[in-house]
């Protein structure tokens, strides 16, 4: 039994099949995450390599080329390249799109740890990362406060703002950019060491045995069993100092300046003149954008903007991935309504029948709710590429619809029970319809299983949420349009209007002079699709990704020709934003 026999003979079940799938859809519609991007792992990764107190030239040497040399025995790298500063050294690699990224980072880790051993000592720890699109901060901000430096100022900022937005539900990882929480340096002086004949490596393992915790078994006394451990750890600056070196009474501030003091930042951040921190705030993976993004602007706008331990401190908010969302869902979903009832209106009016007109138009909610459902059960994210694919099917949705129902209507010319004339007439183009649907998808098919590129990543959500439309659209057309049709649509011949047989009459004439001029019309063709690539062609209409968004910022890259400070590099900025002020 065909869909359309089905739909016409069970109504019931038919009936309760498709109010099902729009509950079942729009529950899961409400509940489907809110994003900016779908999640992307870009084709790089990146090892960085801590060495402190050296130089880049060193750097480069001892850490950079040799690193580069081994990790450039990976297959599929399609680009390597370093940097070296006086602390560090950062290597990055890009791949091709559509690796599995998750298996390049294992590999990139055994070089890494091959390579390990001939490296100097003094490293840190060495750290492989990637980037994901769930890493973009979806709140991101300036700290700034007049006449107050704020880099002295870390507990501060983290027991009243920081804590506050960690405990914020969804919120994963908040960082602080232009500040770092006091640590003890000790500077080693070195006649004071050569004075005292002092081992460094016997001062360095009782540094490491006085900080470290150690598990010594357990005790049990009257029946009672004790886990023992020894903690080891500095409470207090003085207890750095007093830490004893030898038996002969040499402890630690004999031969070393102790402080305890905010580390050197390399980097600064400026706003409106003024020093500032950054202040980035990231989600969870699974968490929705908007609901997260609400709830840590109500933090940073009503307590920490209240808070009397921070007057004078304000806080800038310069990107809002949750007011990016709702601005694209808001525009998109206006456009979709009004391309949709721009779409009901041009079948009133060659129609002319409000009965056919409804029941067409109905299929363009039911298309959109279940395939939203569909996208949900497939673990995707309703983001702005999801949005525009289904917008841009507003209007494809309604084609399988209109010629069932025609194919219904010219057969109750003919069969005089409603619903025989709906089985029938629905069953005459079913395959037609199919086959017509399945030319649309075969043309968004390739952005879903193609060849993977950078384009195709990204619109490879647009193609999955017209196909999936379309394929809603299709079920629709014969289950939706059949069962109506058979109950609601009357036999009734529309009154003739003076434009529609003025339209119909100019369509006649143009067409029986294409069948009897069918060599002019064909080099006709061939003009108009050589005046359409023309522009193209020559390079009139500019071609390249996002080149419609509206770009409400200035970058500025500063580059040196020689190795800057950060004192010497503050002066240039603060030159520069003078000119920009003034």
């Amino acid at each position: 039994m065909s869909l359309p026999s089905l739909a016409v003979r069970r109504p019931i079940t038919t009936i309760m099949a498709l109010l099902c799938v729009v509950i079942v859809a729009g529950i899961a519609l409400t509940r489907m995450p809110l994003a900016f991007l779908p999640e992307v792992d870009a084709p790089f990764i990146g090892v960085e390599v801590p060495y402190p107190n050296s130089n880049p030239w060193q750097v480069e040497k001892e850490i950079a080329k040799p690193i580069e040399e081994t990790l450039a025995t990976l297959s599929g790298i399609k680009k390597l390249s370093s940097t070296s500063t006086a602390d560090s050294a950062r290597i990055f690699m890009q791949f091709d799109w559509g690796q599995d990224i998750d298996i390049i980072r294992m590999q990139v880790s055994e070089k890494v740890d091959q390579i390990k051993p001939s490296l100097p000592t003094g490293i840190g720890q060495v750290r492989i990362f990637s980037f994901n699109t769930n890493d973009i901060p979806v709140v991101q901000a300036r700290i700034s406060a007049e006449n107050v430096d704020l880099s002295q100022n870390y507990e501060l900022i983290e027991a009243r703002m920081l804590n506050r937005l960690r405990r914020v539900p969804g919120v994963a990882r908040v960082e602080l950019n232009g500040v770092a929480p006091r640590e003890v340096s000790i500077d080693l002086i070195l006649d004071k060491v050569k004075e005292h004949n002092v081992d460094l490596g016997g001062l360095i393992t009782r540094m490491q045995g006085a900080s470290s915790n150690m598990v010594l078994g357990q005790v049990s006394d009257q029946g009672m069993r004790y886990s023992v451990r020894a903690l080891g750890n500095f409470d207090s600056v003085e207890a750095f100092r007093n830490l004893p070196i030898n038996d002969r009474g040499l402890r630690l501030s004999d031969i070393a300046d102790i402080r305890y003091e905010e580390p050197p930042i390399e980097y600064g951040r400026r706003l409106d003149g003024k020093d500032a921190v950054a202040l980035e705030v990231s989600k969870e993976s699974t968490a929705n954008t908007v609901d997260v993004v609400r709830a840590v602007m109500k933090v940073i706008n009503e307590d920490i903007a209240s808070d009397p331990m921070l007057q004078g401190i304000s806080v800038f908010t310069w990107d809002d991935q949750g007011e990016q969302i709702t601005n694209a869902a808001k525009g998109l979903t206006q456009s979709g309504f009004v391309g949709g009832l721009m779409a009901i209106v041009i079948l009133f009016f060659f129609l002319r029948r409000f009965q056919s007109t409804a029941i067409v138009a109905l299929s363009i909610p039911f298309s959109v709710i279940a395939a939203c459902g569909v996208l949900y059960f497939m673990g995707k994210t309703l983001n702005v590429l999801s949005m525009m694919g289904l917008m841009l099917g507003v209007g494809m949705l309604v084609d399988n619809a209109i010629v069932v129902l025609e194919s219904i209507d010219r057969t109750q010319r003919t069969e005089k029970d409603p619903k025989e004339a709906a089985r029938i007439g629905a069953g005459a183009v079913a395959m037609a319809v199919v086959a017509s649907t399945m030319t649309s998808l075969i043309v968004f098919l390739p952005l879903i299983i193609g060849g993977t590129t950078e384009l195709t990543v990204w619109l490879g959500e647009v193609g999955i949420a017209i196909c999936l439309a379309l394929v809603c659209s299709l079920v629709s057309s014969l289950t939706l349009i059949p069962l109506m049709s058979a109950h609601f649509l009357k036999r009734k011949e529309p009154k003739p209007i003076r434009a529609m047989l003025w339209l119909e009459d100019q369509y006649v004439r143009i067409l029986a002079w294409t069948l009897a001029h069918k060599v002019k019309m064909f080099f006709v063709i061939i003009g108009i699709a050589v005046l359409t690539a023309l522009p193209f062609a020559t390079k009139l209409v500019k071609t390249g990704m996002f080149t419609a968004q509206k770009n409400e910022r200035l970058r500025i890259q500063y580059e040196f020709k020689d190795f800057s400070y950060k004192s010497k590099s503050e002066e240039v900025v603060k030159q520069v934003e003078s000119l920009l002020w003034s």
